[in-house]
């Protein structure tokens, strides 16, 4: 019997690995120290993001040849961007104007932007629109402001027709339009009719595009936008700028805040502003990941009115309020005109939103 206990194998005990608490304790502080560092360089790089595109980085940057500085143009006066409360957004008035001698703004639009409320409003005024002279004597289109006296009198006269002050100005010509499509890519869009006009002085077609989808680069946008129907009817062409500016806009929303505001820098300097590179990238940096949701198309309402075999678009003084009253966060009020038609006495102001 004892023999029997003695053949029998002995088990072995396993030994419970000791915790080598050195080891642990040095991992411990790696991890700490890595995560620590991961996190203190995103940090250090996204105050050196804003600190570049904020303008107050004190090292100098060297461009290349494609990228234009962002210096103001012409050395035009800025004027600081605030918005004073939550309930007076950030009135800015956008004209694009074309390449005649002198030039015309024959796109003029009053954007209203609510940095606190993460919003704009558009309202096209159509190039048309009819302006009376201080003797209320005569009277002219829109469009002629510019050329008679340049942004400044443009301003004045916006700023008489929605009787608000206009602080803030953006003036868009063929080069700078141009210069925004090669930075922010050719526009896939719908053209609803062939557009083509042919240009007396060369006697070629300057504007000259199928109905159809398509891909329209520079050149073919700018066609889009400045095209005028054989009609002259200006509001079809503020509708078609609005729709382009839609696309334009929507366009942008998949990209992050930082590249909008790279090509806010790069592209400001081909404007005529007096609000500062600086301010406009600040500008897109608060609004954040704006989408298309967020802003709203509207035209000035009014109605075609024929004066001496000119066609003009005669706005509703009263409609136009109630219009501001919606970028100042009042509901459309029921009775007003929209303007999409001749006659357009019996809608609401609120139509006159477009998209």
């Amino acid at each position: 019997m004892e023999e029997e206990v003695r053949k029998r194998p002995t088990r072995r005990v396993r030994r419970k690995p000791k915790v080598r608490w050195g080891r642990v304790i040095l991992a411990l502080v790696i991890l700490i120290v890595l995560v620590g560092g991961i996190g203190f360089g995103l940090w250090r790089g996204y105050q050196a993001a804003v600190s570049y595109f904020g303008g107050s980085a004190t090292t100098e940057t060297t461009t290349t040849a494609d990228v234009a500085p962002p210096s103001e143009p012409n050395q035009v006066s800025t004027i600081p961007l605030e918005q004073k409360s939550l309930d007076k957004p950030i009135y800015i008035l956008l004209v694009g104007k074309d390449s005649n001698n002198p030039a015309q703004g024959d796109a003029l639009f009053l954007l209203s932007v609510n940095e606190q409320q993460k919003n704009i409003d558009v309202i096209g005024i159509p190039s048309n629109t009819k302006i009376y002279s201080r003797d209320n004597k005569s009277v002219s289109m829109i469009n002629t402001m510019y050329s008679s006296g340049n942004i400044e009198l443009t301003k004045a006269v916006v700023e008489d027709l929605f009787h608000i002050p206009i602080p803030y100005y953006v003036v868009v010509d063929e080069a700078a339009f141009k210069d925004t499509l090669d930075v922010l890519g050719s526009q896939d869009m719908y053209v609803e009719k062939e557009m083509v006009h042919i240009d007396d002085a060369t006697d070629t077609a300057d504007v000259n595009l199928a109905r159809g989808y398509q891909t329209l680069d520079a050149d073919k946008a700018y066609q889009y936008v400045r095209f005028v129907d054989a009609d002259k009817n200006a509001f079809s062409r503020t509708q078609r700028q609005e729709r382009f500016l839609k696309q334009l806009l929507s366009s942008q929303e998949d990209t992050f805040t930082i590249s909008r505001m790279w090509h806010v820098w790069r592209l400001w300097s081909h404007y005529d502003s007096n609000i500062s590179t600086t301010d406009a990238v600040k500008l897109v940096m608060s609004l954040g990941s704006l989408t298309g949701n967020n802003i709203q198309y509207y035209i000035l309402p009014g109605t075609r009115e024929v004066l001496n075999g000119e066609i003009f678009w005669t706005y509703d003084p009263v409609e136009a309020q109630q219009l501001l009253g919606i970028t100042l966060g009042n509901a459309p009020i029921e009775g007003g005109g929209d303007g999409t038609t001749d006659d357009s006495k019996n809608t609401s102001a609120g139509n006159a939103k477009e998209g």
